[in-house]
C-alpha cells in the first residue's frame, strides 16, 4: 500500500506543531501530592460545649474534641433549667428556660444573669441574633443588642412553632380551629402582622434566616414564603413525609418517609425532588451540624442514632444513645456529642474515634458552639491548632469566600471562618514574574493557612519545528484589536504566516526559508 508523500508530510508536520514538552507539576500540585501522604494527627479543635446543670448551679466549659475541662472561665448561677434557646456568639448571651417558665439570659463574660420573661409559651433565636419570645398572653419580647422590646400589639394567637427571620421579623405558625387549617404569621414590631393559610400537615421547618417555610403533608411536601415574593410550591413524594430539615445554606431540603427506607432530598429552587439518601429504616427525627457536613437521623424505632455523611450521601454507621432536644448533635469543629449511661462522648464521625469523655454528664443540658472566650488564651491556641490541621488526609481545603470593602463585614466573615476551622493566614506578597506574554503573575495576598503559595506560572514550552513548516506561536495571548475594530498588526502578521507556511507545504513540499523565525515576532 503506497502512501502519498504529502499526506506523509502533514502528518510529521501537525506533530511538530503539536507537539509539547512534558507539562511541568508546579509547586502546588506537589505540595497536595506530599500532603495527601501524611496523616492526620489532630482533629480540629476550635469549638466548645458548655454543660448546664439541669438542677442549677455553675456552667461549665469543655475544649472539644477531647472534652477538656476549662476551670476559671464561666462564672454565675442558674437556677434549674428545663431547656436551652440557644448561644448569640457575638454578643455573649446563652438563653435559657426555667422550669418557672422563665426565660433567662446569661452572658458569659460577665456571669450575670438577667429575666427577659416570664410565662413563657415559646422562644427562638433569630440569625442576627435577636431573641424572640411569646408569653401565655400572646406577648412577644425581644432582645436586640442587649435591649428589651415589649411589642406592642399581641400575636392572633399562641404558636405552635416559632422561628427568627432577618430584619428583627418572627415566623410562627398559628395553629387555627378542627376545622380550619393552621396559618402562617410573619410580624415585626413595627409592622402590623401578616398571615396566610398553609397547609394542615404534620412537621414544619424554616431556613436559617426565615425565608423559606416548607410544610409536611399528606403526599409531600409544600414550600412557603413568608413574605409572599413567591408563590407557594408543592413537590410531591411518593411516600408521606414524617420529618423535615433544611441544610444550613438553606439549599436542599431532606425529608423523613413515614414507610420508606432512608431519605428524601428536594433541591430549594428546583422544587423538585433529588437523589436520596439510603438509610436501613424509616427515620423519625433529623439533626443536621452547622456546616452540613454531617446528618444525624433518629430512628423510628430504637434509642440510636445514625450517622450520614452528606457530601458522599452514605450511611457511615450508628451510636447507641437516647435523642433528646440537645445531643446528640455535631459541633462545628466536626466533634459528635451523645449520652451513653450516665456519661457523655465526644467522638469523631467519620471513623467513630472515641475523642473524649465526661463522666456523669448524661443527666445535664449540653450547648456546643464556636465561641471562644476573651482572654482565656483559647482563641489563640485554637487558631493555632487551626492552621496546624486544616490540612488532611485528602489535602488542602479551599474555601471560596465572598469579598467585599466593609470592614465591619469582612471582620464578621473572618470571625466565622476562625470559628468554623478554616482560619486564613496572611502572606507575603509572591515577586512578580514575567510570563511568556509580558504579564505577571502573583501569590494570592490571603491564603488557607495550610494552602501552598501559589507559584508563578511556568513559561510555555517552545514550538517544535520542523523543515518546511512554519508554526504559529503556542502561547495563550489574544490578538490585539486596532481601532477600526480588526485585528492588529501582530495577530494580523502571525495568521498571514501561518496560513503561507500550510499552502507552502502543499505547493513546495519541504522547502524551507531557514533565514526566517517560526514566530514572525
Amino acid at each position: 500500500m503506497r502512501i502519498p508523500a504529502y499526506l506523509l508530510l502533514a502528518g510529521v508536520t501537525l506533530w511538530g506543531c503539536g507537539s509539547q514538552a512534558p507539562a511541568v507539576v508546579s509547586s502546588q500540585a506537589q505540595d497536595s501530592q506530599r500532603v495527601s501522604q501524611q496523616r492526620r494527627v489532630a482533629t480540629r479543635s476550635t469549638g466548645v460545649a458548655i454543660r448546664l446543670a439541669a438542677q442549677g448551679g455553675a456552667p461549665r466549659l469543655y475544649r472539644l474534641p477531647r472534652l477538656v475541662e476549662v476551670t476559671g472561665v464561666l462564672r454565675g448561677r442558674l437556677p434549674p433549667l428545663e431547656r436551652v434557646i440557644g448561644l448569640d456568639a457575638e454578643s455573649e448571651f446563652l438563653f435559657v428556660t426555667t422550669a418557672k417558665q422563665e426565660l433567662l439570659a446569661l452572658d458569659l463574660g460577665s456571669g450575670r444573669v438577667d429575666t427577659v420573661a416570664k410565662e413563657i409559651a415559646q422562644a427562638a433565636l433569630g440569625p442576627d441574633g435577636t431573641l424572640y419570645a411569646v408569653d401565655a398572653k400572646k406577648r412577644v419580647v425581644s432582645l436586640s443588642r442587649r435591649t428589651r422590646f415589649t411589642w406592642p400589639q399581641p400575636l392572633t394567637g399562641l404558636p405552635r412553632e416559632l422561628f427568627g427571620s432577618t430584619d428583627q421579623r418572627l415566623v410562627a405558625v398559628i395553629p387555627q380551629d378542627s376545622h380550619d387549617p393552621p396559618r402562617l404569621l410573619i410580624a415585626a414590631a413595627d409592622q402590623p402582622p401578616a398571615m396566610r393559610q398553609i397547609a394542615a400537615g404534620g412537621d414544619v421547618a424554616a431556613t436559617r434566616w426565615g425565608d423559606l417555610v416548607a410544610v409536611a403533608s399528606d403526599s409531600g411536601v409544600a414550600l412557603y414564603d413568608p413574605l409572599g415574593r413567591r408563590d407557594p410550591t408543592f413537590v410531591p413524594l411518593a411516600d408521606k413525609p414524617r420529618a423535615l430539615a433544611f441544610s444550613p445554606s438553606g439549599h436542599r431540603i431532606y425529608v423523613a418517609r413515614r414507610a420508606g427506607l432512608g431519605l428524601a432530598v428536594i433541591d430549594r429552587y428546583e422544587r423538585k425532588e433529588l437523589d436520596g439518601v439510603a438509610l436501613p429504616g424509616p427515620a423519625a427525627a433529623l439533626r443536621l451540624d452547622p456546616l452540613g457536613r454531617w446528618l444525624l437521623a433518629h430512628p423510628a424505632l430504637g434509642d440510636s442514632a445514625w450517622i450520614v455523611d452528606l457530601p458522599i450521601k452514605r450511611h457511615t454507621g450508628a451510636i447507641a444513645t437516647t435523642w433528646q432536644a440537645d445531643l446528640p448533635a455535631v459541633s462545628p469543629d466536626g466533634a459528635l456529642l451523645y449520652r451513653r449511661g450516665d456519661d457523655v462522648i465526644a467522638l469523631r464521625p467519620d471513623s467513630l474515634t472515641e475523642t473524649g469523655k465526661v463522666d456523669k454528664g448524661a443527666a445535664d443540658l449540653w450547648v456546643l458552639s464556636s465561641w471562644l472566650p476573651r482572654g482565656s488564651g483559647l482563641a489563640s491556641q485554637a487558631s493555632t491548632d487551626v492552621a496546624a490541621d486544616t490540612v488532611g488526609a485528602e489535602g488542602p481545603l479551599y474555601v471560596q469566600v465572598s469579598t467585599s470593602r466593609n470592614p465591619d463585614w469582612s471582620g464578621r466573615l473572618a470571625q466565622d471562618l476562625v470559628r468554623a476551622g478554616l482560619a486564613p493566614k496572611p502572606r507575603r506578597r509572591a515577586a512578580s514574574s514575567a510570563g511568556p506574554s509580558g504579564s505577571t503573575s502573583r501569590a494570592s495576598d490571603v491564603l488557607p493557612a495550610s494552602a501552598p503559595a501559589l507559584a508563578p506560572r511556568a513559561p510555555d514550552p517552545a514550538p517544535r519545528r520542523v523543515a518546511g513548516t512554519r508554526c504559529a506561536r503556542t502561547d495563550d495571548r489574544r490578538p490585539r484589536v486596532g481601532r477600526e475594530g480588526r485585528l492588529g498588526h501582530r495577530a494580523h502578521r502571525r495568521a498571514r504566516w501561518t496560513a503561507r507556511g500550510a499552502r507552502g507545504l502543499g505547493r513546495r513540499g519541504a522547502v524551507s526559508a531557514p533565514n526566517r523565525r517560526a514566530d514572525p515576532e
